[in-house]
């Protein structure tokens, strides 16, 4: 007979079973056995050869359950093995990183015991799942029970539907392991569209989080970069034909490496910057901190660091590779310098807190020109709550029209917060630091830019050969000091992934910040070729593909809630 359910011919199992009728005991033997090649097919036979009286139901039942828990303990060895012993094998050292284990140990802590159990009912899920086990060293005790829950409960079901229906299991096997799948996504998407889209209506709280929602949904500045960046790729993509060089743009800025595209350090790029004059622009100050250093070497080197400036707190922490705010706290004391460097090891800056007006400016200039180009000023504001002596703060978070749009984002910042009531009219800011993604609100002041201000920042890139095209982001005490171009203090400079922020403002159209990024990306890959013809190489395109891989496997911060609390916001 075809044996359905597994999509092969595979009588000799049965048959080879039902030849060891004349010893129960090698019989069982024979069953357990058995389930290391097919567990359900063995489970199936063993109810079978019971329903005929060659075998008590109990002990095949029993035989089956054993080789069952038995070869699935064999996986969790095996991945076990493997990761012990993936430092010889390069090509599991690429996939098991130490990150994606330390993310698939706080899962499996988190689910482990309720997946290995349902993984046991979920065709194709048993061995990716109990070799991940293994892999990430998972606790073995927790394994064994949810394996013996499981398989107790599985190998009687399947043993006692031999038993009662004969081999017409196994067509109920095939129509289950078919339809297991499709009715379970079915079932999960009617859930998740019923707590996600339902359940919320019954309370404010739960209407205001689906009203912040749908406003990231419609409103374009809030969208992940998939889902922006497709017209900027077909744009590059004419720019390659055009201009005949794929990554051209890597070399807009032969100064930094890739021209900043990623991975770049901030503290190499500021190493660079040497101001000309200094009562017109400075470079805010700063301190190395390289990698592998103890927490209370950071916090040493921090103290000695604001003695020799005359500093103190706030001061502003950052990752020295970061993008979009990722990591940066500005921290009020020593007990969040202390938690930030705790959950932060790899290499980083100190920077002094710079107070004023931020703006982020966009500034280019061919090679060889005598003069630059400023494309875009952006203000960069931070969002600020005001009390009135009645709400908590979940309630005036989720009570404004902005930052209710990133409520789950400041309800989980705040988390120790949320019930306090501020007075009337005391401000509560929601960020301190000029990103977007972290709740920052960007204007576009490109009606600030001057004469004095291009001359100012000319005048800096003068002496930063190879640099042609990048964002500044700026303190200043005032607009009057920016449109001057005097007492500009330099926080950060970006080099080609520093497009015009000015697109972020709000009611900005998707269509014309879609036309800014083109041409910021155009004229990126014009300087790049304009370098091309001087000399300079472009990144490979493989090399590029290696970057951009590299990019997305950093896990700067292991813990990133804990730079919520070293904010102290």
């Amino acid at each position: 007979m075809m044996v359905a359910a597994s999509g092969v011919d595979q009588p000799w199992l049965f048959d080879w079973l039902e030849s060891l009728a004349g010893s129960p005991w090698l019989l069982a033997v024979a069953f357990a056995l058995a389930t290391f090649a097919s567990e359900d097919l063995a489970c199936i036979a063993a109810g079978l050869l019971a329903a005929k009286g060659v075998v008590d139901f109990p002990v095949a039942v029993v035989a089956c359950a054993v080789g069952i828990w038995i070869g699935d303990i064999g996986l969790y060895a095996l991945g076990y093995l493997a990761g012990q012993k993936k430092r010889h094998w390069r090509w599991l050292d690429r996939i098991v990183t130490p990150a994606r284990v330390a993310k698939g140990r706080r899962i499996f802590d988190s689910y482990g015991i309720r997946w290995v159990f349902v993984s046991r009912f979920l065709p194709g899920m048993r061995l990716p799942s109990y070799l991940a086990a293994g892999v990430i060293g998972w606790s073995f005790r927790k394994f064994v029970f949810a394996l013996a829950v499981g398989a107790w409960i599985w190998t009687p079901v399947l043993c006692g539907l031999a038993y009662s229906a004969g081999r017409k299991v196994l067509v109920y096997l095939e129509a289950y392991q078919r339809w297991v799948w499709p009715v379970l996504i079915a079932v999960l998407l009617f859930i998740w569209l019923a707590t996600q889209l339902v359940v919320p209506l019954f309370s404010w709280r739960g209407r205001r989080l689906l009203v912040g929602r749908l406003r990231r949904w419609r409103r374009w500045e809030y969208w992940p970069v998939w889902a922006v960046y497709p017209p900027v790729a077909v744009a590059l993509a004419l720019q390659a034909v055009r201009l005949r060089g794929a990554t051209l743009f890597t070399c807009c800025d032969p100064a930094i490496p890739h021209s900043g595209f990623a991975l770049e350090s901030k503290g190499d790029i500021l190493d660079a910057l040497d101001p000309p004059d200094e009562e017109a622009v400075r470079i805010a100050k700063y301190l190395r901190l390289a990698p592998g250093q103890l927490a209370a070497e950071r916090m040493e080197a921090l103290r000695r660091f604001l003695s020799a400036e005359g500093l103190g707190y706030p001061v502003v922490l950052k990752p020295d590779v970061g993008e979009r705010g990722q990591g940066v706290a500005v921290v009020d004391d020593e007990a969040g310098a202390e938690k930030w460097f705790e959950a932060f090891h790899g290499p980083a800056m100190v920077q002094e807190f710079v107070p004023g007006r931020e703006f982020g400016v966009s500034w280019h200039r061919a090679p060889g020109a005598a003069h630059g180009e400023i494309t875009s000023v952006a203000g960069k504001h931070p969002q600020i709550l005001r009390g009135d002596g009645e709400h908590t703060v979940e309630e005036l978070i989720l009570r404004d029209d902005r930052a209710v749009a990133m409520a789950p984002y400041f309800l989980r910042k705040f988390e120790g917060e949320l019930d306090r009531v501020p007075g009337r009219g005391e401000e509560f800011p929601l960020t301190r630091i000029g990103t977007h993604a972290r709740g920052a609100v960007f204007s576009d002041d490109r009606h600030l830019v001057t004469e004095p201000l291009r001359e100012t920042l000319d005048a800096l890139a003068d002496r930063y050969e190879g640099f042609h095209l990048g964002r500044y982001d700026l303190r200043v005490a005032s607009e009057e000091d920016l449109c001057a171009g005097r007492g500009l203090v330099v926080l950060e400079l970006n080099g080609v992934t520093g497009e015009p922020v000015h697109i972020y403002e709000p009611g900005y159209s998707w269509w014309r910040g879609m036309r800014d990024l083109g041409r910021h990306w155009r004229t990126a890959c014009e300087l790049g070729a304009a370098n091309r013809r001087r000399g300079a190489k472009p990144t490979s395109l493989g090399g590029l593909l290696r970057l951009i891989r590299l990019h997305r496997r950093q896990n700067w911060f292991e813990a990133d809630e804990l730079i919520y609390d070293a904010e102290g916001e």
